[in-house]
């Protein structure tokens, strides 16, 4: 009966360096608008008051995107760690042990079995260490690859930070601009609940026809429908606001009152020469170069790697009949290796990360001629609205006073009920155009800050002149 029993313990003992974190550029960063310090937000309860820098500060803390890419980063500088343990030596230990009866062939044995000697114990056990001494900057490019590729996450985050912005103010602003609709629609529905209590009194006193009454109650029974639609457009733009903020948060807010301040923007050329600090070009821009050196360490590999090798332990035998030699031993070498031939796994190796690096051209080029159009596009909508805006007034001022025209006409017996309703329904919708107006000049101005990169420090200054 022979039992052999074998214990291995591998342990890899590696001097890590410590994790290195990218710091954002603040040489290059507008100063901070929005401060992520607090540890917690509180949540507005139902009905209550929101602000956009509340808004904005528990979307930068609660969302789930800005967690999902925290974690991401922390994987990256992770892995860039694990790259650079190849500059460290490879220490590993281990230990056996070998219990039982050691014996002859039995086919040379008459009595098949037979023992020919006692129970024999070894024990041995050593480290073994292991070092890259040079392989022609394979390592040095392959850190470089993932740390470059840390950066472009670093950059993502910052990207993500900019969309979360992004998308919180212009949900704010267009539940701002639900919120005046529906204030519109109220105004018109006294408006005309009015004009129908003052053709109601006429009727009664056979100064006014039924049909007078009539017209003005389908008038006003479509102010109350466009009433309820507006109240349903609001509680959907909580909802929206909501989901920008990556939280599940009530249906019901008092918002900020917000002005909306026509002012001069800077030139288009400027603000496409911002766009160039964007985070996403940035992150593409990073991945390029990391594209690059993933692309000379893969070529790397075609020379030698030049290593050393360590070993040392000790060995103890227990055989009261035999004499074995025992005690400590060692052993040192350096190895040199060439690939000759690895069934072209290197060649196929070169020619995808040669491919990843077009890849990864062509992608920064189409996000900077994406930029390059949402600028362009943001602030030609941006200076359209501006223009509307005007308009938009001098419709509400002539709406306002033909409406107050008709009506006297109208007590006068000058006018029929249909320039009172029509004039009405002119000032309604003026005034519907000039919030719409208002509201997506706002929007359109966030959106031609994000494209120029100005979003993840937004200040309401860097647009304008």
């Amino acid at each position: 009966m022979k039992l052999r029993t074998s214990v291995n313990m591998t342990v890899i003992l590696a001097v890590l360096a410590a994790p290195t974190i990218w710091p954002l550029d603040h040489a290059t960063a507008q100063p901070e608008v929005i401060s992520t310090a607090k540890p917690a937000v509180e949540i507005p309860t139902a009905g209550g008051f929101l602000s956009l820098r509340q808004a904005l500060e528990i979307a930068l803390l609660r969302h789930p995107v800005l967690q999902e890419g925290d974690a991401t980063l922390k994987a990256a500088t992770a892995r860039t760690e694990q790259t650079r343990s190849l500059y460290y030596p490879q220490i590993g230990a281990n230990f056996d042990t070998i219990a039982g009866v050691g014996r002859v062939n039995p086919r040379f044995v008459a009595p098949a079995g037979a023992m020919l000697q006692p129970n024999l114990s070894q024990y041995a056990g050593g480290v073994t260490a292991s070092q890259r001494v040079f392989d022609f900057g394979f390592t040095q490019n392959l850190v470089e690859s993932a740390d470059m590729a840390a950066r472009a996450q670093e950059q993502d985050v910052n990207g993500r930070r900019a969309v979360v912005i992004v998308n919180v103010q212009r949900t704010y602003f267009n539940s701002l601009k639900r919120r005046r609709l529906v204030q519109i629609a109220e105004e018109t529905v006294r408006e005309r609940g009015t004009i129908k209590f003052q053709i109601e009194q006429f009727y009664r006193k056979q100064l006014k026809s039924k049909l007078d009454l009539n017209l003005v109650q389908v008038e006003l029974t479509n102010a109350q429908s466009q009433l309820v639609r507006a109240r349903n457009d609001l509680k959907a733009s909580f909802a929206d606001l909501n989901r920008a903020m990556g939280i599940a948060g009530p249906e019901d807010y008092i918002l900020e009152d917000l002005p909306v301040d026509v002012r001069t923007l800077r030139s288009m050329e400027a603000l496409i020469s911002e766009s160039l600090s964007h985070p996403e070009l940035k992150k593409a821009k990073e991945l390029v170069a990391s594209a690059a050196a993933r692309l000379r360490a893969t070529k790397r590999q075609y020379l030698p790697t030049v290593s050393a090798f360590a070993s040392a332990g000790d060995y103890h035998a227990f055989d009261s009949d035999r004499k074995v030699s025992e005690g400590g031993w060692w052993t040192a070498a350096g190895m040199i290796s060439v690939p000759l031939f690895t069934g072209f796994l290197i060649e196929n190796q070169v020619r995808e990360a040669s491919a990843q690096q077009v890849a990864a051209e062509a992608g920064s080029m189409n996000i900077e001629q994406a930029l390059t159009q949402q600028v362009t596009n943001a602030y030609l909508d941006t200076i359209t609205f501006a223009q509307q805006i005007k308009l938009a007034e001098e419709q509400v001022m002539t709406a306002r006073e033909a409406l107050r025209l008709a009506k006297e006409r109208y007590k006068l017996g000058l006018a029929n009920v249909v320039e009172v309703t029509q004039s009405e329904v002119a000032l309604t919708a003026a005034q519907t155009r000039l919030a719409d107006s208002q509201y997506d000049y706002k929007i359109a101005e966030v959106t031609l800050a994000y494209a120029a990169g100005l979003t993840t420090t937004y200040d309401s200054n860097a647009l304008f002149r």
